[in-house]
């Protein structure tokens, strides 16, 4: 009964299902392995070819025409980190491993901390589509600091909305914890009260526009879509866009890519 109430929920109300964006199993239409792996192979190839050691790589897991057009087209994002990993024989291989906020299959408003690796990043995804933002040297290593620190586990909440507001910690969804982790890597910090200052001085997160009945209903239908932490204001949330735009704006990426199955294109950054 549940489920036919929500998908009567999505047909009235036209808003994206958020239960599968931010899951570790994306709910799109490419699980083909011999399309998959070659565009995480390239991903991948792109990466090292910048010399990346840490990055923030997005994709689209859902049809953006079914989400709401202020988030953008991507609807997860992780933290890429190359590394040494022993495979199942015992030998080792040098690869990206991949630091995700996803959201629980299981229970759609809690959240786990799950690494994986890049063919499982774009399994099963709407489209292969990365959205790449590569940060500059010095952000590279004070991120890998946060995430290889009792830091990056201290800055989750388990809460879970796709909503959430990135100014409080009462929800958190995969955009925010990431906010989370750069601002604690550029101020050298784990308070979460002064990391909610510098979000709240210098970033802007993306404006959600609902309509009334959707936010008032969305609660009510779907788990994972709680607006409570925006006390009666505007929605507004993280997105991969906003990411980005913080990034560029205080000089601290080094390059930003989309990488498809036929192309690569790298954006023009002001002032480098």
């Amino acid at each position: 009964m549940k489920r036919i109430l929500l998908i009567c929920f999505f047909l009235l109300t036209g808003l994206a299902a958020p239960a599968a964006a931010q899951m570790s199993s994306a709910a799109g239409t490419v699980g083909n392995i011999e399309r998959v792996l070659p565009f995480a192979k390239k991903v991948e190839r792109e990466l090292a070819e910048r010399g990346a050691v840490v990055a923030i790589v997005a994709r689209m897991g859902r049809d953006p025409a079914q989400m709401p057009g202020d988030v953008g087209k991507y609807t997860h994002v992780g933290i890429w980190v190359y590394s040494e990993v022993t495979a199942a024989d015992g030998s080792t291989v040098n690869t990206y491993a991949i630091y995700n906020l996803y959201q629980d299959a299981d229970d759609q408003g809690r959240s786990t901390l799950v690494q994986d690796f890049p063919v499982e990043f774009f399994a099963s995804v709407f489209e292969l589509n990365a959205g790449i933002v590569i940060p500059t040297p010095e952000l590279q290593a004070e991120l890998l600091r946060v995430v290889t620190s009792p830091a990056y586990r201290a800055l989750h909440v388990p809460e879970y909305s796709v909503v959430a507001n990135p100014y409080e910690w009462r929800y958190q969804n995969c955009t925010n914890f990431i906010m989370a982790l750069l601002v604690a890597a550029i101020y050298d910090t784990d308070d979460r009260r002064t990391i909610s200052g510098h979000l709240r001085a210098h970033y802007e997160p993306r404006d959600i526009k609902l309509g009334g009945v959707t936010r008032a209903l969305g609660s009510v239908f779907v788990d994972g879509f709680a607006t409570s932490d925006h006390r009666g204001a505007p929605l507004r949330t993280s997105t991969y866009d906003s990411i980005v735009a913080f990034l560029t704006r205080y000089g601290l990426a080094d390059a930003v890519l989309e990488v498809t199955e036929s192309n690569v294109r790298e954006e023009k950054i002001a002032g480098r």
